[in-house]
């Protein structure tokens, strides 16, 4: 059997393990982040079956007992009983993660980034917003002061920002599928809203800890996560989305400059819970299209004849 064989078989095996989901493992899963995403992958789909690692001897009483829970010792051995399985790597220890990512089938010979098409993560890390700012140059620091002169970058307490970049970099080495989702300050105060996605490493901010357990879920699914670095915050007073898909899908893999970042940031900020104003017909609201109330337009579709009359309506009540 050719090596390409192999790796299509590899390829649909992993594929057809992620169309299912199940297996989830997760390390932090007593922490503020990770308890947060164990109690979601549990209640959005009941048939998962949701494995934590952890060297915490109180785990059993912070987790809701549940059939589909299992608590096992944080360690590769551990890991190696629950595969096939997806990793949503919440803990601040990162020393395991070399001998973590050599668990899982290494799906990426050279080329393997620039397909348009990769199987969802194998790995989702999460790392923080900030990791590359104590690097960046005098110049850059000072352009871009509001996202380097902050408490977190100024004072990087236990060199913490740069272990979770040294972190990053392993597992973009590594040849395993990821994710590593970046997050601004966590509060567990701030409100939900809607998750806002970028790139770059400029964002300054605060994250609701239910929006970004759902973030790391969804990545975990997601093929256009894969290989991609990202930073999330929360943005207050709008409605989720109904999925992650098409912001997911607007960021661009590791390794490429980020294209239109303005117009991806933009179209997050759109009203409804779709985020498709392509959608939407002269006349109609946002909210008219998520409720169902009105039919979504096609998009690339003549305006219809509906759409027309209102055209020329306005056209004659414009001033002369």
């Amino acid at each position: 059997m050719t090596s390409s064989t192999n790796l299509i078989l590899l390829l649909i095996l992993v594929l057809f393990q992620h169309a299912h989901g199940l297996n989830f493992v997760v390390t932090g899963g007593t922490g503020r982040v990770g308890q947060r995403v164990v109690e979601k992958l549990l209640l959005e789909n009941p048939s998962n079956s949701v494995t934590v690692l952890t060297t915490n001897p109180n785990a059993t009483s912070i987790l809701a007992p549940n059939p589909k829970l299992t608590i096992k010792p944080y360690d590769s051995n551990s890991l190696i009983e629950c595969q096939p399985c997806t990793l949503i790597h919440c803990s601040n220890d990162v020393d395991l993660l070399p001998e973590f990512t050599a668990t899982f089938p290494k799906t990426k010979p050279k080329w393997f980034r620039r397909l348009s098409s990769s199987p969802p993560p194998s790995i989702v890390l999460l790392s923080s917003a900030g990791v590359t700012r104590p690097s960046w140059s005098k110049k850059r620091t000072q352009s871009l002061s509001g996202a380097a002169d902050i408490p977190i970058v100024r004072l990087n307490p236990g060199d913490i920002l740069n272990t979770k970049f040294k972190a990053e970099e392993r597992l973009r080495k590594s040849g395993v599928t990821y994710s590593i989702v970046r997050p601004v300050g966590l509060k567990d105060t701030w409100p939900s809203g809607r998750p806002i996605l970028s790139q770059s490493d400029t964002a300054v901010g605060r994250v609701n800890l239910e929006d970004l357990a759902s973030v790391l879920i969804a990545s975990a699914s997601a093929p256009d996560a894969a290989y991609k670095t990202f930073e999330v915050q929360t943005l207050t007073g709008y409605p989720p989305p109904n999925d992650l898909t098409k912001p997911l899908k607007g960021l661009v893999k590791d390794g490429r400059r980020p294209r239109d970042e303005g117009y991806q940031l933009l179209q997050q900020l759109l009203p409804g819970e779709e985020q498709d104003a392509t959608k939407l017909e002269m006349g109609r609201s946002y909210e008219e299209v998520d409720s169902g109330k009105v039919k979504a337009r096609e998009a690339g579709a003549e305006p219809t004849e509906r759409e027309k009359a209102m055209a020329r309506s306005v056209e004659q009540r414009a001033p002369q």
